[in-house]
């Protein structure tokens, strides 16, 4: 109940924000948002990897904040190319309320959101090629964007989601917020950088200092007069930490794990039959040290993911095969490794057979039917997933 006074509180120091807004409009400006998801997510065969269990709740997100401090200014270069610079300041605070749906009330949690974000935009006036499209999906002249955000920031900020080896669907249901910093950059459509840094869990003498830090990057490539190449190249990097308690029982030791995955790929979306047509693939290999027992343990292998829509049909096929990854999962599991524990097998193949239902600008739909098949057995999970998303706090 602490938290659920907390954020009232907040709120209506929001509110009052919101008035004095009104009088200096120009200055600052009242935004607002609310996210609502439900998940049923129903894990059923083998259980090597993977416990038998049905999961399902809801998920209700408001948030308020302020715009404010927006200034503009234009420069005109030695080659009359004029550019428009554009920084903006935003300052956010919310909650996550998480319901298990068939539990009671007192099982429900509470993620607090408070972030601050700043943003600076550089927008040349000339249009050098109408097919240049943002990440986000808007056409636009050419721009780069820088953004920095500081606090409990929600992970749907992010261009693109952390790979299933890295951070898997169920931390995801549980652990909505980036607790730390989130690192934007991106040029045009054709190159993004993001860099994370989730400051998962504060050293006391209860629980294990434990964070880590991710960078991720996508780049295209601007054929001359002839529009995007549909090639791409990537990547996504990891360090990953976990200490002791303080003061530490003896024998825990501090463990450290170190993850790369360099892919390249070829996004044919829209320029076929298919709505979406995505290959990727690349190595991934990790590096894991219990500094308690001793040297380093190198573990790799070939990981490739193939994405086909259809209209309202679609299949996501990701296929690892190489040396058993997550080797010390057995001693602490998602303390230190959070990604999906499938890739503890030396072959998985992840088939994803869904159906977008319903997919606009404010709702998501979507029925999907996963096929988990590793050396060692084979699962199949049923899952529904509606998403909600109103207001402008995300503009």
């Amino acid at each position: 109940m602490n938290l659920l006074r907390i954020f009232t509180i907040l709120l209506l120091a929001f509110c009052f924000s919101a008035i004095s807004a009104q009088e200096q409009e120009k200055e600052y400006k009242f935004i607002w948002g609310v996210d609502a998801e439900t998940v049923f997510d129903n894990r059923e065969g083998d259980q090597t990897y993977s416990p038998q269990q049905t999961i399902f709740f809801s998920r209700l997100s408001p948030s308020l904040g302020v715009r404010f401090g927006k200034s503009e200014h234009e420069k005109i270069n030695n080659d009359g190319i004029k550019k428009k610079y554009t920084d903006v300041h935003k300052l956010v605070a919310g909650t996550h309320y998480i319901q298990p749906i068939g539990i009671g009330y007192k099982e429900n949690k509470f993620v607090p959101t408070a972030y601050y974000t700043f943003s600076h935009m550089v927008i040349k006036e000339e249009k050098r090629d109408s097919s240049i499209i943002r990440i986000d999906g808007h056409t636009s002249s050419e721009f780069k964007v820088w953004r920095v955000s500081f606090g409990m920031i929600p992970r749907r900020l992010m261009f693109q989601r952390l790979p299933e080896i890295l951070w898997s669907d169920s931390m995801d249901y549980y652990n909505p917020n980036i607790r730390g910093i989130l690192l934007q950059c991106t040029k045009n459509n054709l190159v993004f950088h993001e860099i994370s840094l989730d400051w998962r869990s504060l050293q006391s003498a209860d629980q294990r200092e434990a964070f880590n830090v991710n960078y991720n990057v996508r780049k295209y490539f601007h054929r001359y007069l002839r529009g995007i190449s549909p090639f791409f190249i990537g990547g996504n990097v990891q360090l990953n930490h976990l200490a002791k308690r303080n003061p530490a029982p003896e024998g825990e030791g501090v463990n450290d794990d170190m993850f790369a995955y360099p892919y390249i790929g070829w996004d044919f979306s829209n320029k076929t039959v298919f709505d979406r047509f995505i290959i990727k693939a690349g190595y991934a290999v990790s590096f894991d040290r219990c500094r308690a027992i001793g040297d380093w343990e190198v573990d790799g292998g070939l990981l490739a993911d193939l994405h086909l829509l259809w209209k309202k049909i679609g299949i996501i096929e990701t296929l690892y095969a190489g040396n058993k990854q997550f080797p010390l999962y057995p001693m602490y599991g998602s303390l230190l490794n959070m990604g999906d524990p499938h890739y503890q097998s030396s072959f998985y193949s992840l088939t994803s057979i869904y159906s977008p239902i319903v997919h606009n600008r404010h709702v998501s739909f979507g029925a999907f039917l996963d096929f988990h098949v590793t050396k060692e057995g084979t699962s199949c999970y049923q899952r529904v997933v509606l998403n909600v998303n109103l207001g402008n706090v995300d503009n």
